[in-house]
């Protein structure tokens, strides 16, 4: 494995969660060895402690009933019996003298002076832990003082519950080393199921790089979570697609209408170096130049003007704008055209005020795009309507035509840039102009609709907020 996928190794979340998982099975691990350690621990002095009081409380017993000599005697016996490195039997005065004890010769280091004997009241009780030198294990004493005012001590090693409490520290050590073991495999495969979306969607996001657009991610059974980034990416996947396929179209489409007055311009140019002409021809060619580059100006200052509309660069000059005043300002300019084209251009206006807060030249411009296009292709004898009226907080502004409509497949782009129903392009326009309306009424925070029947015309909803609203 070379130097560069080692250090990627190290670094891939399905390492680290794989960590993460056997860190915590390790630390459980250790929290429950703890508990139980301490329990344990707790438990076996607890079991000696009630063994040394009940040894205590027999010899008691034995040295009221039947004095000294027997008590003496008993403690040879059980020590024996026990183990005379095991436990010790010592009968002493109130001031710590000796009277009697068991084989105290594996307790060479035990004095009884090291014990309480003085404080203790008539059937007191004492433990205490205490450590004889030269030996590695404590021994655990009871100091129990009779009626007459002697004091019993019975004591037995530890050795016994050390011993326990290390097997048990081995035996946990083993365990948790394979706690460890499992943990951080299992932590593995968690983290490989749990990445195994993330790295498909991965891949998927790696063949994109190569132009494989169709691409899409399957939604597995990683989790709700691993399936929201899949069904996200694929939907983003989808926009791309989308954007990139009507990217296409606008270059072609920019291409093709660039080349045109282009191509025009040249073959100007060609024809006047062709041969002499006369002054009039040569003003004849000089105005057409002049037209097709006044084409061309403006369909870039169009561009221009959606994009940094789009942005959010244009600035506008927002003052209260009366829509009633606008449409009938925009019928009067077109009512000419309309007459030409022998169509009735009506107005619905109503008579309740309709005030917006807007940019007057920019509103001008969308109502005028939405009517000229209305009276573009409606046939003679057809009629275009106007209308607006106040609903809710908006105000509300149709165009209508009775021209042949737009087909459903075409409806869903109309108001992409470039995008022309007429593919022939022998329709006057650059496809621009609804783009431009929509961007306009989208910085006004409004909207625009279309609906349309082929051959039966079509109706455009310009929706603007209302300045002030209605009562």
């Amino acid at each position: 494995m070379s130097s560069k996928k080692k250090n990627s190794f190290f670094k891939t979340l399905t390492l680290r969660l794989t960590l993460w998982y056997a860190g915590l099975f390790g630390v459980l691990g250790l929290a429950v060895f703890l508990v139980v350690y301490f329990s344990l621990s707790a438990n076996l002095k607890e079991r000696s402690d009630k063994q040394l009081l009940h040894l205590a409380t027999a010899v008691e017993s034995l040295y009221d009933t039947h004095g000294t000599r027997a008590v003496l005697a008993e403690f040879q016996r059980e020590a024996h019996s026990r183990g005379i490195g095991r436990v010790f039997f010592r009968l002493l005065t109130p001031r710590g003298t000796t009277l009697g004890t068991s084989d105290m010769s594996p307790w060479g280091g035990l004095k009884a002076g090291d014990l309480p004997t003085l404080k203790l009241t008539a059937g007191g009780v004492v433990f205490r832990t205490i450590s004889i030198p030269g030996d590695q294990n404590k021994v655990r004493v009871i100091t129990k003082r009779t009626a007459n005012g002697n004091v019993i001590q019975v004591g037995t090693t530890l050795g016994d519950n050390n011993l326990l409490l290390e097997k048990y520290r081995e035996t946990f050590g083993t365990a948790l080393s394979i706690l460890l073991i499992c943990g951080g495999f299992v932590g593995w495969l968690m983290a490989r199921r749990a990445m195994s979306g993330v790295q498909r969607v991965s891949r998927a996001a790696s063949r994109i790089g190569k132009n494989d657009l169709d691409l899409r991610v399957a939604v597995g059974n990683e989790g709700q979570e691993i399936d929201d980034l899949a069904r996200a990416f694929n939907e983003m996947l989808a926009r791309i697609e989308k954007l990139v396929r009507e990217l296409k179209d606008v270059s072609d489409n920019i291409a093709h209408d660039l080349r045109s007055p282009i191509t025009r311009i040249r073959g100007i140019a060609e024809t006047t170096l062709t041969g002499k002409q006369g002054i009039g021809e040569y003003q004849e060619m000089a105005a057409a130049v002049v037209g097709e580059s006044d084409r061309l100006v403006e369909m870039i200052n169009t561009m221009l003007e959606i994009a940094q509309t789009d942005s959010g660069v244009t600035e506008l000059s927002l003052k209260p704008v009366d829509m009633r005043q606008i449409i009938d300002d925009a019928a009067d300019l077109f009512l000419p055209l309309a007459e030409d084209k022998d169509l009735d251009l009506e107005t619905s206006v109503t008579s309740a005020p309709l005030i917006v807060l807007g940019d007057r030249a920019k509103i001008q411009r969308v109502i005028a795009n939405l009517l000229d296009n209305a009276i573009k292709f409606t046939p003679a004898g057809g009629k275009v309507m106007v209308s607006a009226r106040a609903d809710d907080a908006e105000a509300t502004i149709m165009v209508e035509d009775t021209g042949p409509g737009i087909p459903a497949h075409d409806l869903p782009h109309i108001f992409g840039r470039f995008y022309r129903c007429d593919k022939s392009r022998s329709t006057p326009g650059n496809g621009l102009g609804l783009s431009l309306a929509l961007a306009l009424v989208h910085a006004h925070n409004g909207d625009i609709t279309v609906t349309s029947s082929p051959g039966r015309g079509s109706t455009f909803t310009v929706s603007l907020p209302l300045d002030t609203p209605p009562s």
